[in-house]
């Protein structure tokens, strides 16, 4: 990821919204805590659901940061910490 996609995430107040919400759940003191996570790991997932999202092939869409997107994320986390 380009160091300018994640200035452009943490400049988007509903992407910051986002990120928090994650965080929230699966934060250290979430209600589900994903060990080791971090706030870059949940900015890099962020990037690569917005990217999946824009590809027309996945059928995923943006759903404003619903619960399904925070699930989505979820998912490419778990993924990230099996990697």
């Amino acid at each position: 990821m380009a160091k300018t996609n994640y200035i452009a995430l943490n400049s988007n107040p509903k992407l910051v919204e986002f990120k928090n919400y994650i965080l929230s759940f699966y934060d250290y003191d979430g209600i589900y805590p994903i060990e080791g996570l971090t706030e870059g790991k949940v900015e890099k997932a962020i990037m690569t659901y917005l990217e999946v999202c824009s590809n027309l092939a996945t059928h995923q869409t943006w759903g404003d940061g619903d619960s399904i997107d925070r699930e989505r994320v979820r998912d490419i986390l778990l993924t990230m910490e099996v990697a």
